[in-house]
């Protein structure tokens, strides 16, 4: 499916920070994937757009965030630890789509990396409608708890690296808790920056598909004129 996307650099407000965005977008895509990492260097050079192009490939639009400030990766590298806070500041990126006129009535599925996909299980678990559909790559799902496992209904993708036995221990932990419609996937020969020949791509893909088996269609917009303003913004 070919699109004619705009891509935007972005901030989005999360309490007293600005969270780097890259929203790329098009009237017709069929949903927005959040694709979301602890902490992403240059978005729309990071191998994280690459992997999210093949979302885009697919239909869909993406919304490509880092979700801590360069002064807290700097500074604190215990604060991708903070499920808490992570939680907020995906309340805040759903805030913020809501409140844009081109995106609030999109599907939204989530593509949750690293420990983001804790905060992404007590976020859905809470609030199951928001999301769609939900990836978790390379994650740490465990750190959730054990209740938002049990009450978690979207179907969701675990993607595992397969050369990171600690974490393929908890994530199989965690797995196990989970309700409803969920698919495991471990990557052979992975390691957890999934830097290995292929690998990234074939966590693309699996991801890309997921959405696309499970992410409702997007209602029918009625045509009107362009757009001139371009992409919405913070």
């Amino acid at each position: 499916m070919t699109l004619t996307l705009r891509h935007a650099d972005i901030r989005i407000q999360a309490e007293r920070v600005w969270l780097d965005a890259l929203l790329s977008h098009a009237p017709d895509v069929r949903g927005l994937i959040i694709q979301a990492a602890p902490y992403i260097s240059q978005l729309s050079e990071s191998r994280e757009n690459h992997a999210a192009k093949r979302l885009r490939e697919a239909g869909f639009g993406t919304l490509l965030v880092s979700m801590l400030t360069p002064y807290e990766e700097s500074r604190d590298p215990d604060v991708r630890y903070d499920i808490s806070l992570l939680a907020r500041r995906l309340q805040a990126l759903l805030t913020w789509i809501d409140q844009q006129p081109q995106l609030t009535s999109l599907p939204v599925g989530l593509l949750a990396i690293g420990t983001v996909a804790a905060a992404g299980v007590r976020h859905v678990a809470r609030e199951p409608e928001r999301i769609a559909a939900m990836t978790i790559r390379c994650g740490r799902a465990d750190l959730a708890g054990a209740e938002p496992l049990r009450r978690l209904t979207v179907p969701t993708l675990v993607l595992v690296p397969g050369n990171e036995p600690e974490l393929l221990s908890p994530n199989r932990q965690a797995y196990a808790l989970m309700g409803q419609t969920k698919s495991w996937l471990e990557i052979p020969n992975a390691s957890l920056s999934l830097i290995e020949p292929g690998t990234l791509e074939t966590a693309a893909k699996a991801a890309s598909d997921w959405f696309s088996l499970h992410m409702p269609a997007a209602p029918v917009q009625d045509e009107g004129p362009d757009d001139e303003a371009g992409a919405p913004v913070a």
